[in-house]
């Protein structure tokens, strides 16, 4: 191990327990992503919780997949708009500053919506208001978030710390769920909604508590000039905008299942509040599964292959999620769906953070959220409106399978793609970009 390992004498730790065993967990000997990435875990507990619980409203409520969807496109709608300008803010100011705004705003959002249900005043025009202001916190959020990362692990440990932040993600979506699900069927739909308000308390702490290194000062365009230097730096090097359309595809024809599992587990697999929260948690232990396996075997040689056929087994999972008629075969794919889904997205997300000068870090993550989230809601629609139409096993074959052709193209044509170009060095080009 290298000189960032953590100096662990036999006082320092049990001699019992291999170096080799801890190196997986290497980026959380870092203090500051300790408590980042705790900070996160929790509060991204409460966050699938509340997102189970209120699709289980919004189904009991109207027993309406459009709805369902048009609440997922509000939700994450506002990411279309403030995503690029949340990212040229996180790129000039204290991106712990405007992360500990954004997720004071969803903390509040969450406890009147806990308030609300509690006194039994809620109602579908409420739940789509707050689910669009928690959208515009979110997409204003998530670019300082992604930014932060690097700035907190050395560079050699950025693809373990990633990794090992898509896993918590992910546990929590396993975690969340069935916590939803439980809390569902003993104390209600407010409590899991009051539950998720605490817990944003954990991230808000951990970013009052981590060191950040200052970043140097440096000229700063206007901001619709600094949004427009990162799709100058993207037209320089055309396998990254390959690279974009990989979360575009999942986001927009892929992702939405997550939007129609309640009306998937109630209507068409007959399982309650509780069989929604244990199909949720396959995904979820797919996707922490993977990520571990990531975190410790670090990246692998041939990135695109690795990419594109985790995206081919994804989509080929979904469509047979679609066509489901027992719980256990669609808990199977779901935890397939997950795996596939993590090693898609964590590698892309990875290649584009190491790729990036930190000039430029905020901007070109604000793109990779455009892509991975700007076109979700609108999947989201899509996805309720045909369900509405046809049928939801329909809407989510259909997207598996646009996905699946598309996936597979890019693998048929891999080799014409390693010839067209070569992925950019920050320390090539941050020197073009130190005004930026």
């Amino acid at each position: 191990m290298g000189s960032d390992e953590p100096n662990l004498t036999t006082a320092a730790a049990p001699a019992l327990i291999p170096r080799r065993r801890l190196a997986m967990f290497r980026s959380l000997y870092s203090r500051d992503f300790g408590l980042f990435w705790t900070g996160n875990f929790f509060s991204n507990i409460g966050t699938w919780m509340q997102t189970i619980a209120l699709g289980w409203v919004i189904v009991v409520l109207t027993d309406s997949p459009f709805l369902l969807g048009l609440n997922g496109f509000l939700s994450l709608a506002p990411t279309l708009v403030f995503a690029l300008p949340g990212g040229a803010i996180a790129d000039r100011l204290s991106r712990r500053r405007l992360m500990l705004y954004t997720q004071t705003a969803m903390m509040l959002l969450a406890l009147a919506l806990a308030v609300l249900t509690s006194v039994h005043r809620i109602n579908i025009a409420e739940i789509l208001g707050i689910s669009l202001l928690t959208g515009i916190a979110t997409a204003l959020n998530y670019p300082a978030y992604q930014a932060l990362i690097p700035d907190l692990v050395p560079r050699q440990d950025l693809l373990n710390a990633i990794a090992l932040n898509s896993a918590q993600f992910n546990m929590s979506r396993a975690i969340g769920p069935m916590l939803a699900g439980l809390a569902l069927g003993t104390l209600g739909a407010a409590a899991c909604f009051y539950l998720n308000s605490v817990s944003f308390l954990a991230l808000i702490i951990a970013l009052l508590m981590i060191s950040i290194p200052p970043r140097p000062p440096r000229a700063s365009p206007r901001l619709w000039g600094a949004m427009l230097d990162a799709f100058r730096y993207l037209n320089q090097y055309h396998l990254l905008i390959v690279l974009l359309t990989v979360p575009a595809f999942i986001s927009f024809l892929g992702l939405p299942f997550i939007v129609l599992m309640p009306v998937f587990a109630r209507n068409l697999l007959h399982v309650g509040a509780s069989g929604l929260g244990y199909l949720m948690a396959g995904a979820g232990l797919g996707a922490v599964t993977a990520a571990l396996v990531i975190a410790h075997r670090g990246t692998p040689e041939r990135r695109g292959g690795y990419i594109f056929t985790n995206g081919s087994v994804f989509s080929l999972a979904l469509i047979l999620f679609a066509l489901a008629h027992s719980f256990w075969f669609a808990f199977s794919m779901l935890v397939v769906m997950g795996a596939t889904m993590v090693g898609t997205l964590t590698l892309t997300n990875t290649t584009l953070q190491m790729t990036t000068p930190p000039q430029l870090r905020g901007r070109i993550m604000s793109v990779y959220y455009m892509a991975m989230s700007g076109l979700l809601p609108l999947g989201s629609l899509q996805a309720g409106a045909v369900a509405e139409a046809l049928g939801t096993r329909f809407a989510l074959a259909f997207g598996g399978a646009v996905c699946l052709v598309y996936f597979v193209t890019l693998l048929i044509l891999l080799p014409r793609l390693r010839k067209a170009g070569k992925l950019p060095s920050p320390e090539i080009t941050a020197g073009a970009w130190s005004e930026a």
